[in-house]
C-alpha cells in the first residue's frame, strides 16, 4: 500500500490495519513510499540526491510508521525511486501482492469527485484489484 504521508494515506493504512485483524484472512501488508526520480546536475550530485530522498521518504512514512508502532502492527516498508503509479504496480507485481490498496487525494467540489492522477493510473496499469480509499 502506497503512502505519501497524506492524511488519505493514513486513512487507507487505518483500512487495511482493520482488515488485517480478521483471524482468518491473515496477510502480509507492505508499505511503499515513492520518490519521485529527480535529475543529476553539475550542482546537484548522486549523494545529495540520495539524501533528499531519504529525508522526504521518512517524512512521508513517519505517520505511517507511528501508526503500525501504535497498534503493533508489522508490515514490509520500502521505499522506491521513480514513476509512482509504475513503481507501485511494479512492486505489486514482483512481490506477488494480491490487492492495492491506494489513498486517493481528496480536492472538494467538482475536483473531487475525480480521482487523482497516480491512483488512476495506478488502475489503468494494474493487474491486481486496486482498492481505493477515500
Amino acid at each position: 500500500m502506497p503512502v505519501d504521508g497524506s492524511a488519505n494515506a493514513l486513512r487507507a493504512l487505518k483500512y487495511v490495519a482493520r482488515r488485517s485483524r480478521t483471524p482468518s484472512c491473515p496477510f502480509l501488508v507492505t508499505v511503499l513510499n515513492v520518490q519521485p526520480r529527480l535529475a543529476t546536475s553539475a550542482f546537484v550530485s548522486r549523494a545529495m540526491l540520495d539524501e533528499h530522498y531519504a529525508k522526504q521518504s521518512e517524512e512521508a512514512l513517519a505517520p505511517a510508521r507511528k501508526f503500525l508502532e501504535r497498534r503493533k502492527l508489522t508490515a514490509d516498508i520500502r521505499v522506491l525511486v521513480g514513476e509512482p503509479a509504475s513503481a507501485i504496480v511494479e512492486l505489486a507485481r514482483r512481490a506477488r501482492c494480491s490487492e492495492i490498496v491506494i489513498g486517493t487525494r481528496g480536492l472538494g467540489g467538482l475536483k473531487g469527485l475525480l480521482l487523482g492522477s497516480i491512483t488512476t493510473k495506478v488502475i489503468q496499469l494494474s493487474t491486481v484489484p486496486v482498492t481505493v480509499v477515500r
